[in-house]
C-alpha cells in the first residue's frame, strides 16, 4: 500500500503502518492531554499509549483474518495500520461460502476474547465502577489509571466487535453476509445484495453523523459506501473474466524486442505501435525479460537511448498458463504492480496479456453479460 513502511513481521506476515496512522495517535495524545488539563504532558503520554494498545488489538484482529485465511489456501501479503483500523492485504479470498464465514468472523471474535480475558479485573472492582454518575466514568475512563487503562480497552475491545458485525458490506459482518447468502444463491448475487445492504446502512450512518455532528460516522459512512462499491466491482469482474480463458483471446499482436538492442530503437517501435510494454526474448526465442513503460522511460532519463535493453529490463515477473482464466491475469497484474504479463506454456513464450487487452475483453463480456440478462427479462 502506497504511503506506508514496513515494522516487522509477525508469524511470517509483514506488518507496516501507513504514514497517516500517526495521526490518530497525535490526535488521541492531543484529546487526552486537553481532559486532564491539570497535567496535559502525562494524559498526553496516557493517550498516545492507550491508542498503540487499542491498535495491538487491531493487529490481533486482522492477524486471526490473515492466519484463518492461510489455513484455507490463501496467501496473504501484509497488514496495514491505519487511522480507521488495520487492513490485510489477502492476495486472494477462499471461494466457499463456509470458509469465508470463517475467516471473515474471527476477527471480531479475538475482539470478544480479549474483552473476556479483561472481564475479571473490571467484575472485580465492580462495585465502585457501578456507583459513578456517567460523567464520573467519562472521568474515570479518561484519566491515567491502571483501572481505567483495563476498563477503557475492554470497552473499546466490545464496540469494534460490535461495529466490526455490522452487516455493512465490505466490513466483516457484510462478508458474513455474503457468504451466508452465497450458501442459497450465486455468489454473485449475494454480492449485490451485499453492496445494497452495506451501502444503505453508510447512508443512514452518514445521517445520523450529519445530524449529530458526529463527524467520524461520517468518514465511516463513506469509507463503507465506496468500500462497498469498489468490492462489489471487484467481485463482478471476478464473475465475468473466470468465463473467458487466456487461450481463447490471445493474439499475436506484440512486437518483442531483445537484450542487446538499444532504448532508442525500442522508443521507435513504442512510438509506431503505441505498445508499451515489451516482451524481452533470447537468441532461442526464450523469454528472458520484460521491458516495461516506466522501466523505459527511467532508463531513457539516467542511461540515456543507447543503454541496452538488457540493462534496465525487469527479470522477476509472474506469468501466466494459457490455459489459465483472465480473472486470475487480473490478480497477478494486482499483486505485482505490471501491466502486461506474458503467456508461457511449459517454458514457451506464447504472447502477453496487457491491461488494455484485459479491459477490452472484460468490456465485450460484459455487454455480452447484460444483453443477455435483459433479452432473459424480456422473455419472461
Amino acid at each position: 500500500m502506497k504511503w506506508s513502511f514496513k515494522i516487522g513481521r509477525l508469524l511470517g506476515i509483514e506488518l507496516r503502518v501507513h504514514l497517516t496512522f500517526f495521526l490518530i495517535v497525535a490526535y488521541a495524545a492531543y484529546a487526552f492531554a486537553s481532559f486532564n488539563s491539570d497535567n496535559p504532558q502525562a494524559g498526553a503520554v496516557y493517550g498516545a499509549f492507550v491508542i498503540t494498545v487499542l491498535f495491538l488489538c487491531v493487529v490481533i484482529h486482522e492477524m486471526a483474518h490473515s492466519k484463518m485465511a492461510i489455513h484455507f489456501g490463501a496467501e496473504v501479503d501484509s497488514i496495514t495500520l491505519l487511522p480507521i483500523g488495520g487492513v490485510s492485504q489477502l492476495k486472494s479470498m477462499p471461494d466457499e461460502p463456509k470458509k469465508e464465514l470463517l475467516v471473515s468472523i474471527v476477527g471480531p471474535l479475538t475482539n470478544v476474547i480479549i474483552a473476556l480475558l479483561l472481564l475479571p479485573v473490571v467484575l472485580f472492582n465492580w462495585g465502585s465502577l457501578a456507583s459513578m454518575t456517567a460523567e464520573e466514568f467519562l472521568d474515570f475512563l479518561l484519566k491515567p489509571s491502571f483501572l481505567g487503562f483495563f476498563t477503557y480497552i475492554l470497552f473499546i475491545n466490545v464496540m469494534l466487535a460490535v461495529f466490526n458485525l455490522m452487516p455493512a458490506f465490505p466490513l466483516d459482518g457484510g462478508r458474513v453476509l455474503r457468504s451466508v447468502l452465497s450458501m442459497f444463491m450465486p455468489s454473485i448475487q449475494a454480492t449485490r445484495i451485499a453492496k445494497t445492504v452495506g451501502q444503505t446502512l453508510a447512508f443512514l450512518l452518514g445521517m445520523v453523523g450529519l445530524y449529530t455532528g458526529a463527524y467520524l460516522w461520517i468518514i465511516i459512512a463513506v469509507f463503507i459506501f465506496f468500500g462497498a462499491s469498489q468490492e462489489a466491482t471487484g467481485a463482478e469482474m471476478k464473475n465475468i473474466l473466470e468465463k473467458l480463458t487466456v487461450r481463447q483471446a490471445l493474439t499475436g499482436r506484440h512486437d518483442a524486442v531483445r537484450p542487446e538492442m538499444p532504448l532508442g530503437d525500442v522508443v521507435n517501435i513504442a512510438l509506431h505501435s503505441y505498445q508499451e510494454d515489451f516482451p524481452v526474448l533470447g537468441g532461442e526465442g526464450q523469454l528472458v525479460g520484460l521491458l516495461t513503460r516506466s522501466n523505459l522511460l527511467v532508463g531513457l532519463h539516467q542511461r540515456g537511448p543507447g543503454a541496452s535493453v538488457g540493462d534496465v529490463m525487469v527479470t522477476e515477473f509472474p506469468t501466466v498458463a494459457p490455459d489459465a482464466d483472465f480473472a486470475r491475469v487480473f490478480e497477478k497484474m494486482n499483486e505485482s504492480g505490471l501491466k502486461a504479463i506474458p503467456v508461457v506454456d511449459n517454458g514457451l513464450f506464447l504472447g502477453i496479456i496487457t491491461l488494455e487487452h484485459l479491459s477490452e475483453v472484460f468490456n465485450l463480456l460484459s455487454a455480452t453479460e447484460n444483453s443477455g440478462e435483459r433479452r432473459q427479462r424480456a422473455g419472461s
